[in-house]
Order: structure tokens, then C-alpha cells, then sequence
């Protein structure tokens, strides 16, 4: 007989999380600053690969 790979002592929230159509739909993007995080992110991470080239 084989032994099962998974937990059958956990306990499952009942609770099951849920999002409303009206709550996306009415959701209004903040598209400058959502545009100012990815260009952080570039920049970032650009700014520590020129740095770990300088090191080698």
C-alpha cells in the first residue's frame, strides 16, 4: 500500500476569498505611477548590473 505524499491533518479555511465584478470594474489605474514603478525597476536593475561588471 502506498503512503500518501501530501497532510490530511490540515485544516481548510472555509472562508473562500471573492472578488466582485463592480470592484474591478470601478477600480480606476493610477497609470502615471504604475509607469514610474516599472521604469524604477529598470532602472535598478540595470544600475546593479553595471555595478556587478565593474566588480569582476
Amino acid at each position: 500500500m502506498e503512503s500518501s505524499d501530501h497532510n490530511t491533518d490540515l485544516i481548510l479555511d472555509k472562508d473562500i476569498y471573492t472578488v466582485k465584478w463592480d470592484d474591478i470594474e470601478n477600480t480606476e489605474i493610477d497609470y502615471d505611477n504604475y509607469l514610474n514603478e516599472i521604469e524604477s525597476f529598470f532602472r535598478e536593475d540595470f544600475e546593479n548590473d553595471i555595478l556587478e561588471e565593474e566588480d569582476v
